[in-house]
């Protein structure tokens, strides 16, 4: 999959005679994380967010694209200084992007904080590793076991 990037706005203002046109990225900086962090998922995650089973990768990212901007307001909520109830529904990888982006604001609370902490503890942690030879049954004669 390529690289997603922040859309592009444009706007066109047409006053007193001239016409001006500006072109910005649709997100700030703080949002634009959290827009990437959706996109990853409803493109991967074919039900999770958006149906996009039956979809090429071109039409994926325009469904996300369009069901992001449906559930932006919901997503840029702020709680009682964490989560709302339905951010909590979210895929944890998407919590974890809105946790970040209201760190980065300044409206997390020390609760919500801590279940920021415990959430990237999840992921951070190391699973356990299987090498070949633990799997591996040790027999001390074959022709005898065979």
């Amino acid at each position: 999959m390529k690289e997603i990037k922040n859309p592009l706005e444009a706007s066109i203002d047409r006053s007193n005679g001239k016409i001006e046109i500006s072109i910005a990225k649709k997100y700030n900086e703080t949002e634009e994380a959290m827009y990437k962090s959706y996109m990853s998922v409803c493109a991967m995650e074919d039900k999770t967010l958006t149906d996009t089973s039956e979809m090429d990768e071109k039409e994926t990212m325009k469904a996300c694209g369009m069901q992001y901007d449906k559930m932006r307001a919901m997503m840029n909520e702020v709680g009682e200084g964490g989560l709302t109830e339905k951010q909590k529904k979210l895929p944890p990888a998407l919590q974890k992007a809105i946790l970040e982006k209201m760190k980065k604001e300044g409206k997390l609370s020390e609760e919500a904080e801590a279940a920021y902490s415990k959430l990237l503890s999840k992921d951070d942690k190391k699973k356990k590793e299987v090498s070949p030879q633990d799997e591996v049954k040790v027999v001390e004669n074959p022709k005898k076991d065979a």
